[in-house]
């Protein structure tokens, strides 16, 4: 186990000059094309698409039909009786 720890801490000791790039990769000719310069997208206005509506149909509405009555009903008259019995009751005031 000590001896795998030996050989990666060795490993990590040998290749950290080869990885180690002294801070100024911006300033290195090869290194040109890989920066990124901050500047503003270019805006593109569109109008919106102009929207087109068919006219409404015409709609024609028939007159209603005529409205028919029923006759109205015939009102006889109540039946008189026939016995001339009555009863009149007279209160002088």
């Amino acid at each position: 186990m000590l001896k795998k720890l030996l050989i990666a801490a060795a490993a990590i000791l040998i290749s950290a000059p080869a990885l180690a790039d002294g801070g100024r990769w911006d300033q290195r000719p090869h290194w040109k094309h890989w920066k990124h310069y901050r500047h503003a997208r270019p805006v593109v206005v569109v109008p919106a698409p102009r929207a087109y509506y068919a006219p409404p149909p015409r709609v024609y509405y028939a007159p209603p039909a005529p409205v028919y009555y029923a006759p109205p009903r015939v009102v006889y008259p109540a039946p008189v009786p026939s016995s001339s019995v009555s009863i009149r009751l007279h209160f002088p005031l």
